[in-house]
């Protein structure tokens, strides 16, 4: 599991994943326990997810405003 374990750590940094989430599901890839590394990986991609909603309101509400301006001034 060498070259996936390596995809799945090199993934995580990019997505800037905390280091000890990261380590465990190396780890838990390494080992062979494949519940756990996809755990790991739904994990972070919820916060993932989370972060891109969060985005996505900011720039609706920006957008709201855009709107507003150009129709009340």
């Amino acid at each position: 599991m060498g070259e996936l374990t390596r995809d799945i750590e090199r993934c995580l940094c990019e997505c800037a994943c905390d280091a000890e989430h990261a380590r465990l599901a190396r780890c838990s890839c390494e080992e062979g326990r494949v519940r756990e590394t996809k755990r790991a990986l739904l994990d972070e991609r919820q916060r993932l997810v989370e972060a891109m909603r969060a985005t996505q309101r900011g720039i609706d509400s920006i957008d709201h405003l855009l709107h507003r301006v150009s129709t009340e001034m």
